[in-house]
């Protein structure tokens, strides 16, 4: 396989150039993502550290090949890598768009441009944080709609909190399966979506919100997961922390994790 396709990585000299997604801790520096450097950065944050097993279903990672769709900041991608794992994280690159939901009240090119600088400032918190811990993870700039098969094969693909952002969240599922006999899918959990297949459109014509698309019931992916050919898949639910401007709160979880026989 050529290295070709891989981003080389960047070297980032300032912390205050960076975004951060997720709560980590990195060694000799301290900890990042629980305060935010500028009015770019995520309002919403998560804090996973403790609960990073419970995240990803318990799946052994050791001497595996990772295909993770949608790294961020990177905590996910650093801590698989940490439990022994090889990772390629899919992210979206400087010539790629975010899948915007298309309404009437806002100004998608406005919105474009603004979400674009937000991305430079987590692509570059990713490779801040990927020199100081001598990550060796790779990264694709792409889409997770559209994966070559030049990223080659994998035991596990992750898809960790991705889907809600995206209009089509069924074909980036079945493109992971196409390359990998272990899927790993975590969303937020609604328990009022009860336990059938469900996905319920979060864009609403009330609000101009462009981000999310979805709230999903665990049952949608562990049915579809066993007609792309994955033996009963699991479900685990568990919360995680959510950090926003106000303090921080709980969230309830799901995660399906679903292998090939």
């Amino acid at each position: 396989m050529s290295n070709d396709i891989f981003a080389e990585p960047e070297h980032v000299d300032r912390v205050e150039d960076c975004s951060f997604y997720h709560v980590m801790e990195i060694p000799e520096y301290g900890v990042v993502g629980a305060e935010r450097l500028s009015d770019e950065d995520p309002v919403n944050r998560w804090d996973l550290r403790g609960g990073v097993d419970n995240y990803l279903g318990h799946v052994q990672f050791a001497d595996k090949r990772v295909l993770e769709i949608g790294p961020a900041s990177g905590f996910l991608t650093f801590s698989m890598e940490a439990r022994g794992a090889a990772v390629v994280a899919v992210e979206i690159g400087p010539d790629s768009t975010w899948d915007i939901v298309p309404h009437g009240l806002i100004d998608r090119d406005a919105v474009n441009a603004g979400r674009q600088k937000a991305l430079a400032r987590l692509r570059r918190g990713f490779w801040f944080v990927h020199e100081r811990l001598g990550s060796r993870a790779q990264v694709f700039y792409g889409n997770g709609r559209s994966l070559p098969d030049e990223l080659g094969r994998f035991d596990i693909a992750l898809l960790a909190s991705v889907l809600t952002h995206n209009r089509d969240p069924l074909n980036m599922i079945e493109q992971c399966a196409r390359l990998a006999d272990c899927i790993i899918i975590v969303e937020r959990h609604f328990p009022d979506l009860g336990r059938g297949p469900i996905a319920q459109l979060y864009a609403s014509a009330r609000s101009p919100q462009w981000d999310t698309w979805w709230n999903f019931s665990p049952g949608l992916f562990a049915e579809f997961l066993e007609i792309l050919g994955f033996e009963q898949p699991k479900v685990m639910l568990h919360s995680q922390t959510h950090v926003h401007p106000g303090g921080s709160v709980r969230m309830p979880m799901f995660t399906v994790v679903g292998h090939r026989p």
